[in-house]
């Protein structure tokens, strides 16, 4: 593609040299970049990609796009070594400038489909599978990514990159696929750092509609403050307006939750369309609910009728997110017989409420909870269903959010007949001093070590030691890792 072609969305870029050569790749890995390619250096977290704008020249790379003048300075000199004339785009983020190169490099995929993005502190990843689910009905056909599995048609694959919503250039190249294969339907899990306009990796995803789960406390060592990280959430409704795909704007949004008025302000005049369990004035509603071990059945009620649901996925929060993937279907105009037998064919969500049955006679659950909030609802809605003890086994990770360790220490010890502290990536942290921040606050909870409480921090050796003390009738909690 020519180089001015994919300037296009950069209209303040600092350019110098030639705009008028043709471009045969991008790339932000200085060692994917091919003779003839754009290398995007971008700043990360632990290394900087301007460093390697050097290697990135010697490997023939045609165009650089930097976001700071030293750095071009700084590899001039470089630049004059390998006799190149490639040409320098200066940016203020170059990031966030990934997304419209990406976009522009792969032919803008998403205005040729419904791109639905899926956000919220919890239950994006079932939301979003359940979605696909729902739209593979009534001849459609629908692409997939979350944290778990990416889906183009027919063929699913795990997600490995440990990224819920991965860089900018695989997400354009993905949808270019999904379309190509024939997609009318892309689902996107939008984290709340995709969404940030500080990372912009899904800014030109061209979204048709936009669904919140809910919102709590989460990534405050990202997004600073609770406010801010809600506005980087409400920026998946604003990017309805600036969407270029054909077809009306949907926002599709929890109304039991109590931030659902930013997001339906943030909407704007996109069609809105409301999903409660408690909330008697929202568009799509939920009654005659009942929870078990093995699931939820309940009534959806709405203008386009009522609808029996029966899901193979227990908590109450699960009827809430396949709620919000039945108003999706509905106001796409999929009948309630097919999404009713969509969700009744969900097995599971990998890592998520995901039972492992290997003929134990006990349970084991495996769930990607992993702060205060999400222990209190997984626990909450387990304990009366044991009909032995309640074990968990969790850690919490390091180099992130410290308050939350004691207090998920205190829940579980609460709820908990025995709790097992492991480790969850402790990165450079001391694995013992984090395994003993949680202990805190299961002491706390008039736990103690030993009888209430063990720590074990290799993860694996305190998953057998659960399981050796494990009865027939107790259930197993594995939280924290998911899939």
């Amino acid at each position: 593609m020519n180089l001015s072609q994919l300037l296009v969305g950069l209209p303040d870029a600092r350019v110098t040299g030639a705009r008028d050569r043709v471009i045969t790749g991008i790339a932000y890995d200085s060692r994917a970049v091919e003779p003839g390619g754009l290398f995007v250096a971008i700043k990360g977290a632990h290394v900087d990609g301007h460093r390697f704008i050097g290697q990135a020249l010697e490997r023939g790379a045609a165009a650089i796009v930097y976001e700071d003048e030293s750095s071009r300075s700084a590899f001039e000199s470089v630049a004059q070594k390998h006799e190149s004339a490639a040409t320098w785009i200066g940016v203020p983020n170059s990031r966030a400038a990934l997304s419209p190169i990406a976009a522009a490099f792969y032919g803008y995929p998403g205005r040729s489909m419904r791109v639905v993005g899926v956000t919220g502190s919890k239950g994006k990843t079932t939301t979003s599978t359940l979605l696909a689910h729902v739209l593979d009905q009534d001849g459609h056909r629908s692409g997939l990514m979350t944290t778990v599995d990416f889906k183009v048609g027919p063929r699913r694959w795990s997600n490995l990159t440990r990224q819920t919503t991965p860089e900018a250039l695989e997400i354009q190249q993905m949808l270019r696929e999904m379309a190509d294969a024939g997609c009318d339907y892309a689902v996107v899990e939008s984290s709340s750092h995709g969404l940030s306009a500080r990372w912009n990796r899904v800014g030109d995803c061209e979204y048709s509609i936009a669904v919140i789960t809910n919102i709590t406390h989460e990534h405050l060592d990202y997004h600073g403050t609770f406010e801010q990280y809600r506005r980087d959430k409400a920026r998946l409704f604003e990017l309805l307006h600036a969407s270029r795909a054909p077809g009306r704007k949907l926002a599709v949004i929890n109304l039991d939750d109590p931030n659902a008025p930013v997001f339906i302000e943030a909407a704007g005049d996109a069609d809105i369309i409301t999903y409660a369990l408690d909330h008697p004035a929202a568009h799509v509603r939920a009654i005659d609910v009942e929870l078990h071990r093995d699931g939820v059945r309940y009534t959806a009620v709405s203008a386009w009728g009522e609808v029996a649901i029966e899901l193979g996925i227990p908590g109450r929060f699960n009827v809430l997110n396949s709620l919000a993937a039945t108003a999706v279907g509905l106001a796409e105009g999929i009948s309630g017989a097919a999404i009713a037998a969509a969700l009744r064919a969900v097995s599971g969500v990998n890592g998520r409420m995901e039972r492992v049955e290997l003929g134990q006679p006990f349970t084991v659950i495996v769930d990607y909870a992993h702060n205060p909030d999400s222990f209190e609802q997984v626990m909450g809605m387990m304990r009366p269903l044991t009909q032995g003890r309640l074990i968990s086994v969790f850690g919490s990770a390091g180099e992130r959010d410290h308050e939350k360790r004691a207090v998920q220490g205190e829940i579980a010890g609460r709820y908990c007949d025995l709790t097992i502290i492991a480790d969850e990536d402790p990165r450079d942290e001391d694995r013992e001093s984090i395994l003993e921040a949680i202990a805190v606050g299961a002491r706390r909870a008039g736990r103690r070590e030993g009888g209430g409480y063990l720590k074990i921090a290799d993860r694996a050796a305190a998953i057998r030691e659960a399981f050796r003390r494990a009865q027939p009738g107790d259930i197993v909690l594995l939280l924290g890792k998911g899939h």
